[in-house]
């Protein structure tokens, strides 16, 4: 090619189109080679980009830019130049300058003169496709064996060309920034289209899911003509030496070939040591071991099967000794290490270990969560390679058994699952089980016919492993006996509770006994009695007691305790008046509302059944809580012989009266009259109502200590109107719900002291003429024991029997 071709192309006002020119390496600059541009209007009219032409460029017009042929696709030219040419200070040529940086020059010709008819080396006529310089704005990806985490250090190497890939000066640092291990380079000015990355530091590992424990190196070798992002995984360390042998030193038929060629044959080649082959191709700086493809889910799968059990140390060997045989001739036929590799995978998948690996993948919560389906070209892989077969294919159906030798040991395995393909390491529930057949009852429960010290339990149709428990106690813990209580012995109780995961050998369930706590035990025994009418549940187990109440359980208040029996909603929550009522212990009937039990209850006399009347416990003892007004035949009065104080006050009785002397209703009290003797130590019922008695003096005194002694009974007992007030302090306080009014007394002629004091007899003699009184009087605090004759007219009180 003559120099002035060369000069005059190089003299145009160069734009974009038209400086699209290949650069030949010549010492720190580079010489300028293009016989001439084909120009099309479209990208469509462009003439076919064939071998031949590699390297070749043309001008799109309605692009205004130009492209260049590589790889049978015209490619556009990477940058938005604005160049220039300068002459260079010796006048031997001209330099070009794109963008402020110098790309090249072209020389006059080896004599320095016009160049007439000077001509290049040859060497300089044929295109460089393998070196084009480029310009990033940046350079992101993700490095992966698991992520590799943050802070963990990143390089960029500038790799002078694509067909000696050596490494320049140049070259960059960065840093991992985040938890999915991400990376970014800003900005960067390379020689070539061609990089090595590499990343360095600890990552998190799939199998255990855990950190690694020492920090591993993996690179990978990429073309950045068309991408921005380049991700760094096992897959791209395994293919680098292939790739470079390749490149380098050619193929089997001594051809070498282009980065682009090589990544794709070295990638196959990995793929098929490992069973895989993928439908599309897919550049290994494209996976992502959190993606959705199919050659996302091979990536995960191979980092998966080379990691095992291995420290990161041997791994890093095993990587090792697989490039190194993929570098010589695209094969790895180490039978040994792959079929390690295999039976760890079989086992690994066998005894639920692959899922684990899903679990801890999705665990860290990177990527979007996505976790490809790798577990298909693992099964792949060890169906082939340890000769198990593919489970589900029309020679091996569900359930099919088949045993592989690993060393001195036989591992059985059966066929699980035909849709994915998995094979379930045969375990001692499978050797123990097999023949019993399915036969059984939910929860039978058997010991082993091999190994006679585990237990089985069937569940849900299948048997399954136990625990002593389940042996020991005869009933099985399943699903269904959630909850239920056990007695073993006098003082043990177990539970069947289902929170509690228990494993053995590769399989787990959470169905268990264990040792029931007295709560549980407590628990038991109330919802057990469950019941809606206030009945207080004494657990047998702690003593403590507890109620139900609009089904919730609570303790009872004191006076629930004491009538043993609660006032809940069950009982008046349904009444039309919103009360019920209920006979307590000591016989009255108390009603029931929100306010809980009243404070008096009622009864009925025998012997006028219309008539009813309070009454109150006070302690150990039941009292009328209003005074008697039966209207016996002889010695009683209604004060002032108004009817309306027989309903206010009760009625007034002589003592001979009050005791029944003449044996009206009983026996107890006759010939008890005034000049007569008559104490009796027994109960005297008198004109009370059956099952009550008139008080003895001894009663009275019990009551009066009961209520805080005879100096405070007083006022504990008086009712709390109706009292004249003539000192202060000295009203009632109706403490005890007692209620005694001031209803006047009567001494055979009148009546007097309504509104100051009342007088109740009591069954007991102070001397033939007088009886023992007590008496409550507006003035004072205190209630006074005396005697007083016996044909005064006198107030009643009655005690229960």
């Amino acid at each position: 090619m003559k120099k002035r071709v060369i000069a005059n192309i190089v003299k145009q006002s160069l734009t974009l189109a038209s400086l699209a020119l290949l650069l030949v390496a010549c010492g720190d600059e580079t010489i300028i080679n293009q016989t001439g541009l084909e120009v099309a209007d479209s990208a469509e009219d462009l003439s076919k980009c064939t071998k031949d032409r590699e390297g070749e460029q043309a001008f799109v017009k309605d692009e205004n830019a130009a492209r260049i042929c590589i790889d049978g696709e015209w490619v556009p030219m990477v940058g938005d130049y604005s160049c220039k040419t300068v002459e260079l200070k010796d006048g031997s040529g001209l330099k070009i300058i794109c963008n402020g940086d110098s790309i090249g020059v072209v020389l006059n010709g080896s004599d320095g003169k016009d160049g007439k008819d000077a001509e290049l080396p040859q060497d300089t006529l044929e295109a460089d496709s393998e070196r084009v310089a480029i310009s990033l704005d940046s350079l992101v990806g993700v490095t992966q064996k698991g992520p590799f985490l943050k802070g963990s250090t990143v390089y960029l190497y500038e790799l002078s060309d694509g067909r000696t890939l050596k490494q320049t000066n140049g070259n960059f640092t960065s840093n991992i920034t985040s938890e999915d291990g991400r990376y970014k380079f800003t900005a960067r000015d390379l020689v070539s289209q061609y990089a090595m990355v590499v990343v360095d530091g600890y990552y998190r590992n799939e199998v255990t899911g855990n950190v690694s424990d020492a920090p591993i190196r993996l690179k990978a070798i990429t073309d950045m003509r068309k991408r921005s992002s380049v991700n760094v995984n096992i897959l791209t360390q395994l293919e680098f030496d292939r790739v470079y042998s390749l490149v380098t030193r050619g193929n089997s038929k001594g051809e070498k070939l282009t980065v682009k060629q090589a990544k794709k044959q070295a990638q196959k080649e990995i793929l098929k040591v490992f069973g895989i082959e993928l439908d599309k191709d897919t550049d290994a700086e494209d996976m992502d071991v959190f993606g959705k493809t199919d050659a996302d889910a091979a990536l995960l799968a191979l980092s998966v099967m080379l990691q095992g059990d291995r420290t990161e140390s041997d791994m890093m060997a095993l990587l090792s000794e697989i490039s190194n045989a993929l570098a010589e001739n695209g094969e790895w036929n180490d039978s040994a290490a792959k079929a390690q590799i295999a039976l760890w995978a079989a086992v690994a998948d066998g005894t639920g270990r692959l899922d684990s690996v899903f679990n801890h993948v999705k665990g860290w919560g990177l990527g979007g969560g996505n976790v490809p389906p790798f577990e298909k070209y693992i099964r792949n892989f060890y169906s082939e390679e340890t000769g198990l077969g593919q489970c589900g294919s029309k020679k091996i159906s569900l359930g099919t058994i088949k045993t592989l030798e690993s060393g001195s040991d036989a591992l059985g395995f059966v066929c699980e699952d035909v849709k994915s393909g998995r094979w379930r390491k045969l375990s001692s529930l499978d050797k123990d089980t097999l023949g019993w057949g399915l036969d059984f009852e939910e929860g039978d429960v058997r010991n082993g016919q091999v190994n006679k010290n585990l237990t089985y339990v069937y569940e849900n149709g299948s048997w399954r492993y136990g625990t002593l428990l389940d042996s020991t106690l005869g009933m099985s813990c399943i699903a269904s006996r959630k909850d239920t209580l056990l007695r073993a012995s006098a003082v043990d109780y177990y539970k069947c509770v289902g929170d509690t995961l228990v494993s053995f050998e590769g399989s787990s369930w959470k169905n268990v006994w264990r040792k029931a706590t007295n709560d549980e035990l407590d628990m038991d025994y109330w919802v057990r009695n469950k019941n809606e009418n206030g009945q207080l549940l004494k657990s047998p187990f702690t003593g403590r007691t507890m109620v139900w109440d609009a089904d919730s359980l609570r303790e009872p208040i004191l006076v629930e305790q004491e009538w043993n029996k609660a006032c809940v909603s069950y009982m008046y929550a349904d009444k039309e008046d919103g009360y019920a009522v209920d006979t307590l212990s000591n016989g009255l009937a108390y009603t029931c509302s929100d306010t809980g039990w009243s404070k008096t209850g009622t009864f009925r006399d025998s012997r006028y059944p219309s008539t009813i009347y309070n009454g109150v416990k006070i302690k150990s003892q039941t009292w009328m809580a209003e005074n008697l007004r039966y209207n016996s035949t002889y010695g009683s009065f209604c004060y002032e012989n108004a009817d309306s104080n027989c309903t206010k006050y009760g009625r007034l009785y002589t003592w001979a009266s009050a005791m029944d002397s003449k044996g009206e209703f009983s026996q107890s009290g006759v010939g008890c009259d005034y000049g007569k003797t008559c104490s009796p130590d027994y109960r005297v019922q008198g004109m009370c109502p059956k099952g009550w008695h008139l008080p003895r003096k001894d009663e009275w005194e019990t009551l009066f200590n009961e209520v805080g002694g005879r100096n405070v009974a007083g006022r504990m007992l008086k009712s709390l109107t109706g009292w004249r007030y003539y000192k202060e302090g000295r009203s009632g306080l109706d403490a005890y719900s007692f209620s005694a009014l001031p209803a006047g007394v009567g001494n055979g002629k009148t009546f007097y002291s309504e509104g100051d004091r009342t007088i109740f007899w009591s069954s007991t003699q102070d001397d033939i003429y007088s009886a023992y009184i007590v008496e409550l009087a507006h003035t004072e605090n205190d209630a006074e024991l005396r005697g007083l004759d016996k044909d005064n007219w006198f107030s009643v009180r009655c005690v229960k029997d």
